[in-house]
């Protein structure tokens, strides 16, 4: 069993970590340590506590004991919106679009919901016409995206992986120190994830950006995660390289030995 964890300008650390249901213990004492510039995935079999951590972790919902530390600083009953304004981004398994807005205007609502939270556009409505460099950083960032030539479609006519884009797209707007991808290929084809898998890939080179990710698919998971914590009935098993983690006994009984690609 591997659970050793790296230490070196931790980034985001949760100590003992406990969230409980009404019916169900779900997280029990989990710990934690993302180091700036990791590629972090947790996986484990369905039921294990992988959303309820991110929902933890991102402040959607609060833990019942135990700690999460931002840049050393506690952050365990900050609200989900001010931990976004530290340098969260984050993604959900449906992506959360503005379904009625085009590509570019959803672009445009999270490249000026950023300029407010950093004090450089006055608090106010949106701006009805978009300034010169609002309007060209949502072109740097539908191109890096992939979806320029989209830009004027409703989001609610993109495809699924499309629309997968499009949340990544305004969550890059935000500037993240941190981004949360919460099952980033879920729903998609072979083709949808492998192209998913290289941009996710892509931007944390680019960015220099710490990502920490739930996925089911090991190839997703083996192809970007630089660490792997395997959780199982709400506690860490396992944490380590990819190879460790595949090769830990205890891991591939309880998970990748049934299920060797997806879970």
């Amino acid at each position: 069993m591997i659970l050793h964890d790296a230490t070196t300008n931790p980034l985001l650390v949760a100590t003992n970590v406990v969230k409980d249901y009404p019916s169900v213990k779900v997280l029990k004492g989990v710990n934690l340590s993302v180091t700036e510039g990791d590629s972090f995935a947790v996986i484990g079999p369905n039921g294990a506590g992988k959303t309820t951590l991110f929902k933890v972790l991102t402040g959607e919902v609060f833990a019942d004991r135990g700690t999460v530390r931002f840049e050393g600083n506690d952050v365990t009953r900050m609200p989900e919106w001010k931990r976004v304004r530290l340098g969260f981004g984050r993604s959900f398994q449906v992506a959360r679009v503005f379904k009625e807005l085009s590509t570019q205007e959803n672009v445009v609502i999270a490249i000026e919901a950023h300029e407010r939270n950093t004090g450089r556009r006055p608090a106010r409505r949106l701006a009805c016409r978009p300034s010169p460099d609002v309007r060209e950083a949502v072109e740097q960032t539908l191109l890096e995206v992939g979806l320029i030539d989209k830009r004027d479609e409703p989001a609610r006519l993109l495809s699924h992986g499309d629309k997968k884009r499009l949340e990544l797209a305004m969550s890059l707007a935000l500037q993240p120190r941190i981004l949360m991808l919460d099952e980033p290929t879920a729903g998609m084809s072979p083709a949808d994830r492998r192209a998913a898998t290289e941009l996710i890939a892509a931007i944390r080179v680019r960015h220099r950006m710490t990502i920490i990710l739930t996925e089911h698919d090991m190839e997703v998971v083996f192809g970007l995660a630089s660490r792997v914590a395997v959780l199982h009935q709400g506690a860490v098993i396992a944490t380590g390289t990819p190879a460790e983690v595949r090769d830990d006994a205890m891991v591939r009984e309880i998970y990748l030995g049934s299920e060797s690609a997806h879970a």
